[in-house]
């Protein structure tokens, strides 16, 4: 009994990662698409510096063992991909029903297990390649439904947003490998401080440029998308505290269903046949390569 409280409380960490993670997708919709992709995302890491900066002076950790490493590097170049990836996918989602980008950026993990076999000398099975395909199919199944209309018929021609979606998790992906190298070394308040305060940075001089005035309230609303974020890696972090990694893959696609209800309750997007299908390749391809 104690093993299976923990696989349930395993299981409802994923999922408020999922929500978490499925609301900061939606951030650039809920805006209504007034606020441009890259401010949101300035914003997120802002006010996530803040929120890990707080988190370690209440634990009363000093800021020079936190921020001591021989690796800073890294973690540049791992707030360069964020700052990208979070970019591309939110504006990928405010221009896309909400159920389709979420099942595109789903596409990490065939990233990750590329870039894997690329940078990290992994070795990929027969099976990993044939759910890879399965989930490439899917995303073809979804951008051809959300091809722009003047491309009717069997063409090449597809709309920006679901490119940005899988330059997003892409990005992604690439941020992934950065963090399983770092985190063999460093600890997880070094690289959350590390790439939220390097994203921001990396944003200052643009964000003087390109910096869209919102109502005072919308501004707030977008500043817990920082604390949000860093809920989200922790309710993970919890979960696979608790629990195997297959045990909790099909409760993390559950950021499927909250896009979904998020798109219909907010702006009555209904998933289409073409959603359904390309969802349900990407998921089944996804559970094959965990269980590998």
């Amino acid at each position: 009994m104690p093993l299976l409280d923990a696989k349930i409380r395993a299981a409802l960490w994923v999922l408020g990662a999922a929500l978490a993670f499925s609301l900061l997708y939606a951030s650039g919709k809920l805006t209504g698409g007034l606020v441009p992709a890259i401010q949101i995302v300035f914003i997120r890491y802002v006010s996530g510096f803040v929120t890990v900066g707080g988190i370690a002076a209440a634990r009363r950790i000093p800021p020079r063992s936190i921020l001591n490493t021989g690796r800073r590097h890294l973690h540049f170049i791992r707030a360069l991909c964020g700052v990208g990836g979070g970019a591309c996918s939110i504006y990928g989602a405010t221009h896309m029903p909400l159920a389709d980008a979420s099942a595109l950026a789903l596409l990490q993990g065939v990233f990750v297990m590329a870039l894997a076999v690329l940078l990290l000398r992994e070795r990929v099975s027969l099976m990993q390649m044939l759910a890879a395909a399965l989930c490439l199919a899917g995303a073809f199944v979804i951008v051809r439904g959300n091809a722009p209309e003047a491309a009717a018929g069997f063409s090449f021609s597809i709309g920006i947003a679901p490119v940005a979606m899988i330059a997003g998790a892409f990005l992604t992906a690439c941020e992934v490998i950065l963090i399983k190298v770092l985190s063999r070394h460093e600890s997880a308040l070094s690289m959350l401080l590390h790439v939220n305060g390097f994203a921001a940075l990396l944003l200052v001089l643009p964000m003087l440029a390109l910096w869209q005035p919102a109502p005072a309230w919308e501004l707030a609303a977008l500043c817990l998308l920082g604390p949000m974020a860093i809920a989200g890696q922790m309710c993970n972090v919890q979960a696979y505290r608790l629990a195997d990694a297959a045990w909790l893959a099909p409760f993390g696609y559950s950021s499927l269903v909250f896009a979904a209800l998020i798109g219909w309750i907010g702006f009555g997007d209904l998933p289409t046949l073409a959603t359904l299908l390309g969802a349900g390749l990407i998921v089944a391809g996804g559970l094959l390569l965990i269980r590998r």
